[in-house]
């Protein structure tokens, strides 16, 4: 892999932990989410009409994903409503890779030797996460099992969007499509709920709202671009950079404190997602 292809991989990986960090720090997660997904599915918009209609095989995927994303967005927005980030993105961004390989095994794809020694890093990780929030928090751990929810709404719709992608004849047209679709039953949900009220906030955090979803785009956007030109591993592995990114934005600009047992957990999920995408 090449070191401009590492930077921008990297860069990739600070995009998605900006994201995430812009919507924990908003004062309504739901609609952050649902403006982060605004901001994604416009700057896709902009994008479809360079690349092919994706083939007839991969709307069925394409459907199955923009619920699990529904879905998605709703949960994480309960999650960074009780969790700070350092432990509710910990915890998404480093299980989905565990829960999405352990479904594969269901489904007839192996996991190696590596693989399982991530799973048992990753699983040691989490419970050092609900250890230390069962500690600072007097034995609440809402946080962690909403966090663990989001992760399986991932692992969802991971698996749809890996073999849509394939059927799609063209990935980065699949991943335009995904982004451009998800505006719609998100903003169908929170406007018949909280309709002038979210539009008075949309109208408030238009800028940070919107460009988080330009981030989400750009960062998803890089990863496809690496994964041509280095192995797909590597640029997956790679992104689990954005673990740490996140907690030290979330100590800079949201004040979290970050204990030494939390530091360790983050390190060790860090290391036990990054092996399982290498093996």
């Amino acid at each position: 892999m090449s070191g401009t292809v590492i930077l921008l991989v990297l860069g990739a990986a600070f995009l998605h932990a900006t994201w995430n960090i812009i919507v924990k720090g908003g004062e309504n997660k739901l609609y952050e989410t649902a403006m982060n997904a605004l901001g994604g599915g416009l700057g896709a918009m902009f994008l479809l009409p360079f690349f092919p209609f994706p083939d007839r095989a991969a709307w069925g995927f394409l459907a199955l994903s923009c619920c699990c994303h529904l879905t998605y967005y709703l949960c994480i927005a309960a999650a960074y409503r009780v969790a700070d980030l350092t432990l509710g993105y910990t915890i998404m961004r480093g299980t989905a890779p565990m829960l999405t390989a352990l479904a594969l095994c269901l489904l007839g794809v192996p996991l190696g030797l590596a693989g399982w020694g991530g799973v048992i890093l990753l699983c040691s990780g989490i419970l050092t996460l609900a250890l230390e929030q069962k500690l600072a928090h007097k034995g609440s751990l809402k946080g962690v099992l909403y966090s663990l929810r989001t992760s399986f709404v991932i692992m969802g719709y991971t698996l749809a969007d890996g073999y849509g992608a394939r059927l799609s004849g063209d990935s980065v047209s699949y991943t335009c499509w995904i982004f451009f679709l998800n505006i719609f039953p998100l903003h169908i949900y929170v406007l018949a709920r909280y309709g002038r009220d979210y539009l008075r906030y949309l109208r408030r955090r238009a800028v940070p709202g919107l460009s988080g979803g330009l981030c989400g785009l750009g960062s998803y956007g890089i990863a496809i671009w690496a994964m041509t030109l280095a192995p797909i591993a590597l640029v997956a592995a790679l992104r689990e950079t954005s673990v740490i990114f996140g907690m030290i934005m979330a100590v800079v600009f949201l004040g979290e404190r970050l204990t030494a047992l939390r530091l360790l957990a983050i390190l060790l999920v860090m290391a036990g997602a990054m092996i399982i995408r290498l093996g």
